[in-house]
């Protein structure tokens, strides 16, 4: 999984993630941007799911859902969880952009390096 982290033309945190997992940098970019709390919590959470202190978490955002279990993490578009008819496969294009998944450890990465990006001078 790769990823690219900037800042757009309006100064906005924007994060640019490899094929697959395209609704990972949506999240990151609409859902969590520069929450310094919710990073926290977040980081806080995997912690707890990684040591088995915790069996799930789940947070809806906006237009994303956030659920983590000690299986690993996925990031899903509130509007998945409203329809239960399935995509036709012309459309299945458009899943990667609306749902992602990854391991435990690959987040808890990607969420450390995103707080560092968020806290650099002159990021926040």
């Amino acid at each position: 999984m790769d990823y690219e982290f900037r800042r757009n033309l309006y100064g906005r945190y924007q994060a640019e993630f490899s094929m697959g997992y395209e609704a990972l940098g949506l999240w990151f970019s609409e859902e969590l941007g520069g929450d310094h709390a919710m990073i926290a919590c977040l980081l806080d959470e995997l912690e707890q799911l990684i040591n088995k202190q915790s069996w799930e978490y789940r947070h809806a955002g906006r237009e994303f859902v956030l659920s983590m279990n000690q299986e690993g993490v996925e990031v899903c578009a509130a509007l998945l969880g409203d329809t239960d008819d399935e995509v036709p496969d012309e459309l299945s294009h458009y899943d990667q952009e609306s749902k992602a998944s990854c391991g435990l450890n690959d987040f808890r990465l990607v969420l450390a390096a995103w707080k560092e990006f968020v806290t650099e001078p002159g990021s926040g």
